[in-house]
């Protein structure tokens, strides 16, 4: 998810990026078969949902939970 968002970030275009993460065939095939692909649209969702962890801070993932209190053992 977080590697799509980065070639996104990058400026690589949506089919570049799906050729790379999905299917190497959606590199070449036409304009039109790109726009109808089922990779196209598994990439739109990929990109929403790395937008949506992006906007709620998946980076909090990466602290300890501080911001929760004592622990349970801390309280007596």
């Amino acid at each position: 998810m977080l590697r799509a968002w980065d070639g996104v970030e990058s400026g690589a275009s949506r089919r570049v990026i799906a050729a790379v993460l999905i299917n190497r065939t959606v590199e070449t095939m036409r304009a039109l078969d790109w726009q109808n692909a089922p990779e196209r649209r598994r990439l739109a969702r990929i990109l929403a949902a790395a937008r949506r962890q992006i906007e709620s801070g998946y980076l909090r993932w990466l602290v300890p939970h501080a911001s929760r209190g004592r622990r349970e053992s801390d309280r007596d």
